[in-house]
Parts: C-alpha cells; sequence; structure tokens
C-alpha cells in the first residue's frame, strides 16, 4: 500500500542501471543490503511528476510490515485514501516515498524516510525498532516499473499501536489466521510478500 503523494514534490529516486543489474520480479529477500547501499550511494532528488513515467528511474519506497508478537498489522485504504486502485484493498505493510523536504540533511534518507513514513501513518505508545528484510520490484505492469520497494519489518515491544489517519486509513494487529482470511482481497505488493514468504516470520 503506497501512500499517495504530491506531484510537484522531490522524491528519491535510482537511476535504474545502477540499482537493478539484474532482472529482479516480486518479493526477494536475496541482496537487500546491497540494494540499500546502492539507494545511497546514487540515490536523487526529482520531481515526481516527471518520474512517473520514466521506467529508466526507480521511485524508491519503503514499505513497512508492522508487528507485535504473532500478530502483524492488517491495513486498509478507504475511498478518502486517494489512490483509487488501493481502495478497499487490504495490505501487510504500508509505503510511501522518501519526500526531499522531509529528509533534508538525513545521513541516512532510507531510515530518516521509513520514520517519517511510520508516524505519519500509525500512532505508536512504545518502543519500535526497523529491520530490512527484502525487496519488492514488479515491471510486469507501468506502475511497478518506476517504483521499487524497501521491504522492513517494524518490530514493536507494545501493542499500543493505531492509525492516525483514521479518514483515509484503517487497520489494526491480527493473527496468522485472520490475516489468512485477508489474503486474496490484499494489493499486489503484500501478495508478492505472501507468495514467497510468511509475513510473520520475516
Amino acid at each position: 500500500m503506497i501512500r499517495p503523494t504530491n506531484m510537484d514534490e522531490d522524491i528519491l529516486v535510482v537511476p535504474r542501471h545502477l540499482l537493478l543489474p539484474n532482472s529482479v520480479h516480486g518479493f526477494t529477500v536475496s541482496g537487500v543490503q546491497e540494494y540499500r547501499s546502492r539507494v545511497l550511494t546514487y540515490g536523487e532528488f526529482r520531481l515526481r511528476s516527471e518520474m512517473e513515467h520514466d521506467p529508466s528511474m526507480k521511485q524508491i519506497i519503503p514499505y513497512l510490515i508492522v508487528r507485535y508478537d504473532s500478530k502483524v498489522f492488517a491495513f486498509q485504504r478507504s475511498a478518502e485514501g486517494g489512490e483509487t486502485r488501493l481502495h478497499g484493498k487490504f495490505s501487510v505493510g504500508v509505503g510511501g516515498h522518501i519526500n526531499r523536504a522531509d529528509v533534508e540533511g538525513a545521513v541516512d534518507v532510507v531510515d530518516a524516510g521509513l520514520r517519517r513514513e511510520l508516524l505519519e501513518e500509525l500512532v505508536i505508545r512504545g518502543a519500535w525498532k526497523p529491520r530490512l528484510v527484502g525487496a519488492i520490484n514488479d515491471d510486469s505492469i507501468p506502475v511497478g516499473r518506476v517504483h521499487f520497494g524497501l521491504v522492513h519489518v517494524i518490530d514493536l515491544e507494545s501493542p499500543a499501536v493505531e492509525v492516525r489517519e483514521v479518514q483515509s486509513l484503517s487497520g489494526g494487529l491480527v493473527d496468522r489466521a485472520q490475516l489468512l482470511q485477508l489474503r486474496d482481497r490484499m494489493e499486489t505488493w503484500s501478495q508478492f510478500i505472501f507468495a514467497a514468504a510468511d509475513p510473520l516470520a520475516l
């Protein structure tokens, strides 16, 4: 579930040939630290409106799976969410573009971007820790050809977590059985993760 953003913002992108020397499809746990390193080395900020239809550049999306104990936070985007292709769909993660204004001056723009995204979407009462677990790429459709996901698990120390923007998003912690019931109603990136791994075991 990618959070909609302003087309006039500067977002983090990486030239495709520098990020993906080899073809990748779906969710993978292989080489994730190398992908992250390439993002930090070759990333640059460009106007999003110019990047939306440029498959030579990959827009970097921190995609966050929020977990507590044996439960994962299941998200659902409402009709007020802005991104029409996601309306009503469930997701095991939430993500957004890394905006220059949000990470200006940060040593690690990926870490700064994911923290901004997480706290913009959720109210978390307690400590949490991010962990890079995989990457997502889908060149089979136009929107996928211009995006690249860095998948992180966010481990919570407390189950006290809730949606911040309740007018556009809903959700809560669910167990494995509940999650499996939602699987067929999930958006593409979540389906990729399910096809390759157990979201509760990453």
